[in-house]
C-alpha cells in the first residue's frame, strides 16, 4: 500500500497568497495569519505537502512523459540522447526566462515560517512541519546557487514597497551560510525516518540533504578558487557521518543475491522496508500518481544510451585494473561487444542491459540493441548501449502511465560515497572499508581501493587537477561515484564542482560495432549494416560518433568559466537593474 501523500499533492496551498505575495495588496496578508491562527496539523501538513512534487521530482511528474532521474545525466557525458542535449553541447543560449529563476517556493516558506507560531497545536507539531519547511527551503536554494551562483536571499515575506524587490545578488558565501544555518535547524526539529516513513521528510534526510550541499559548496569552493572550502567539507563529513551511526539503521540493501542486487535495488514498489532508502518519491496508477520510465526505456521510441566513456569507468573484474590497462582479452584490446561487458565491476551488466542471452540481457532477450532509426531492432539506443537501470520487465508495458517504481532521492549509498570524498579531500580517514569497498562487497567485486592505488592515465586525463593530498586516491573515489550513482543525475553537478567542464568537450562515441564473421555472435553486424553506420555515423577509434554527421551543429563548445553557471534571465534584470549578469553571458 502506497500513503495517501500522492493524493494530497494536488492541493493548493491553503495560504496560496503566499505563493504570489508580490502581486497581492498587503491587506491580504490577514487572511494568512488567520488561517494559521485557525490551522490544525493536516492543515500544515496539507500546505508542506505542495513542496513535493515541485522539488522531489523522481521519476517525473505524475503521469508524465519523462524518463525521470536518467534525464538529469543526459546534459553530462554519461548518457548520450538521439536528440543532443545542448547543456551537454553547452550550446544553450542566454535565457529571457528561467523556470529555477521563480520565487514562489521560497515565498510560500517565508509565510510558513512567519505565522506557523500562530497555529494552536502543540509546539512539537508545528515544528515538525517547520522543519519540512526548511527543508524544502534549503533545497530550493540549493538548487539556485547550483545553477545561478549567486542569488538574492531572502528570510522574510516581501510586500508592494519592499525595497528587498529590487536588491542585487548575495554572493553565495552569505547564502549557503544561511542554508548550513536553516539545515541545522531543519535537524534539530524533524522526527527521524523511523516516525515519519520513508517518502515523508525526516531528520535522516535533512541530514542527507546537508552533506549532499556541503560535498557540492565544498568542492567548488575549493577547485574554483572560493574561501571556505573546508567548512562546508568538514560539515559533508561529519552529516555523513552521523548517519553511519548504527542508531540509524541504514545498510546497503543486499537483494536476492549479487549478481541482481544492485539492479533490483532500482526496480522496486516500494521503499518501506529497504535499508538503504532515506527518503523516496511514491508512484501508484491507483491513486493517480503513475510514472512512465519504464515504457520510456524499454519502448526506445526516444532513443537513449550510455557513452563510451562512462563504460570505461567500470573496472577489470579479474585483475581488479582499468580496462584500458589491464590486459584481458575483450578488453584493453576490443574483441566483441559480449567480451567487452563481461568480467568487469559487476555493476556494469546491472546497469546495461547484455545483448548475451541470460541473466542480464533485461529488455534485450538476447539480441542486440537497435541503433535508433538507422538499424532499428527490439530495442533501440542511441549508442548501442543499451540502459537497464531503472527498467523493470515484469511493469513493462506499452500503455502509458503503468510505472509504480518508486524514486530513490537520497540513499545511503551517496552518504558512504560524500565520507570518502570529502574525507579524502580533507586529509581524513574515508573509511574506504565502510564505504568505497561496502558498495563492491554488495555486488561480491572483490577487489578492494586501498589508500594508495595505482595511478590511472584515463582519470589523470579526467580529472588534471586535484587539491586534495592523495590525489590518486581521490580520483579513484570519482570513478566510484561515477559507476554507482551512474544515470541517477548526478554527473554534471559533479563535473561543475571539480571545475572539469572541459570533460564535455570530448568526443561522444557508443559501441564499437562487430563486423559478422559467420558466427552466431548476437552483437555481430552484416556488411551492409556496418556501412549503414560507416556512412550515417561513422567511427572514431572505431566506435560510432553519435553526432558529428547528422546533427547541425555537432561541436561541443564548453567555455570556462562562463558554462560553470547558467545566465541570469534577461527578463529579470530588465526589471531589477541590480541584477548583474554572470561572467561571459553579456550580450
Amino acid at each position: 500500500m502506497k500513503k495517501s501523500i500522492i493524493s494530497l499533492c494536488g492541493l493548493l496551498f491553503f495560504a496560496a497568497q503566499s505563493c504570489d505575495v508580490l502581486d497581492k495588496d498587503p491587506v491580504e496578508f490577514v487572511s494568512t495569519e488567520e488561517t494559521f491562527a485557525n490551522a490544525t496539523e493536516e492543515t500544515l501538513q496539507s500546505y508542506c505537502n505542495n513542496f513535493y512534487p515541485d522539488l522531489l521530482s523522481g521519476h517525473g511528474a505524475f503521469n508524465g512523459y519523462s524518463f525521470g532521474m536518467l534525464e538529469g545525466d543526459f546534459q553530462s557525458d554519461n548518457i548520450l540522447p538521439w536528440s543532443p542535449n545542448t547543456v551537454a553541447f553547452s550550446q544553450h543560449p542566454i535565457s529571457t526566462k528561467d523556470d529555477q529563476w521563480k520565487w514562489e517556493i521560497i515565498r510560500a516558506c517565508n509565510a510558513y515560517l512567519e505565522y506557523y507560531e500562530l497555529a494552536p497545536v502543540a509546539e512539537s507539531i508545528k515544528q515538525h512541519y517547520a522543519g519540512e519547511v526548511l527543508f524544502f527551503k534549503c533545497m530550493d536554494y540549493f538548487n539556485k546557487v547550483r545553477r545561478f551562483g549567486d542569488v538574492p536571499w531572502y528570510d522574510h515575506i516581501l510586500i508592494p514597497g519592499d525595497e528587498d524587490l529590487y536588491k542585487g545578488r548575495d554572493s553565495r558565501t552569505v547564502v549557503m551560510a544561511n542554508v548550513l544555518k536553516d539545515i541545522n535547524q531543519a535537524i534539530a526539529w524533524l522526527p527521524t525516518k523511523a516516525t515519519t516513513g520513508v517518502s515523508r521528510v525526516s531528520k535522516d534526510a535533512a541530514l542527507a540533504l546537508k552533506a549532499r550541499m556541503c560535498l557540492f559548496e565544498g568542492t567548488f569552493r575549493r577547485y574554483h578558487n572560493i574561501e571556505g572550502d573546508v567548512e562546508f567539507l568538514q560539515a559533508a563529513y561529519d552529516a555523513a557521518g552521523e548517519l553511519m551511526k548504527p542508531e540509524y539503521g541504514y545498510s546497503l540493501f543486499q537483494g536476492s543475491k549479487p549478481s541482481q542486487a544492485y539492479h533490483e535495488l532500482f526496480i522496486q514498489e516500494n521503499y518501506n522496508s529497504n535499508p538503504e532508502i532515506i527518503l523516496s518519491r511514491e508512484y501508484d496508477p491507483a491513486l493517480g500518481g503513475a510514472n512512465n520510465v519504464s515504457r520510456m526505456i524499454g519502448v526506445g521510441e526516444t532513443p537513449i544510451g550510455f557513452s563510451r566513456d562512462a563504460i570505461e569507468d567500470y573496472l577489470c573484474a579479474k585483475t581488479g585494473k582499468p580496462v584500458t590497462l589491464c590486459g584481458c582479452e575483450g578488453h584493453t584490446k576490443h574483441t566483441t561487444l559480449v567480451a567487452e561487458l563481461n568480467n568487469r565491476d559487476p555493476r556494469l551488466l546491472q546497469t546495461v542491459a547484455s545483448p548475451e542471452a541470460g541473466e542480464h540481457s533485461y529488455q534485450l532477450n538476447g539480441k542486440r540493441a537497435g541503433i535508433s532509426s538507422l538499424l532499428p531492432g527490439l530495442y533501440n539506443s542511441s549508442t548501442g548501449y543499451a540502459i537497464a537501470k531503472f527498467f523493470n520487465p515484469a511493469e513493462f508495458s506499452t500503455v502509458h502511465h503503468q510505472g509504480t517504481l518508486d524514486a530513490p532521492l537520497f540513499r545511503y549509498a551517496e552518504i558512504l560515497l560524500i565520507r570518502a570524498e570529502a574525507g579524502a579531500e580533507l586529509g581524513l580517514d574515508p573509511e574506504l572499508d565502510k564505504t568505497i569497498n561496502a558498495l563492491r562487497d554488495r555486488v561480491g567485486f572483490t577487489h578492494h581501493l586501498t589508500a594508495n592505488p595505482e595511478q590511472d592515465p584515463k582519470l589523470v586525463k579526467e580529472y588534471p587537477t586535484i587539491k586534495g593530498t592523495n590525489a590518486n586516491l581521490i580520483r579513484e573515489i570519482r570513478r566510484e561515484r561515477r559507476v554507482e550513482l551512474m544515470a541517477e543525475g548526478y554527473r554534471y553537478s559533479d563535473l561543475m564542482r571539480w571545475a572539469c567542464g572541459l570533460r564535455l568537450n570530448e568526443p561522444k562515441l557508443g559501441i564499437i560495432p562487430d563486423k559478422a564473421a559467420g558466427n552466431e555472435d548476437p552483437t555481430a553486424y552484416t556488411e551492409e549494416e556496418y556501412k549503414t553506420l560507416e556512412t550515417q555515423l561513422g567511427f572514431v577509434n572505431g566506435a560510432l560518433d553519435i553526432y558529428t554527421k547528422r546533427v547541425t551543429n555537432p561541436v561541443p563548445n564548453f567555455i570556462e568559466p562562463k558554462n560553470y553557471l547558467f545566465s541570469i534571465p534577461t527578463d529579470e534584470i530588465g526589471l531589477n537593474p541590480n541584477l548583474k549578469q554572470n561572467t561571459g553571458w553579456n550580450l
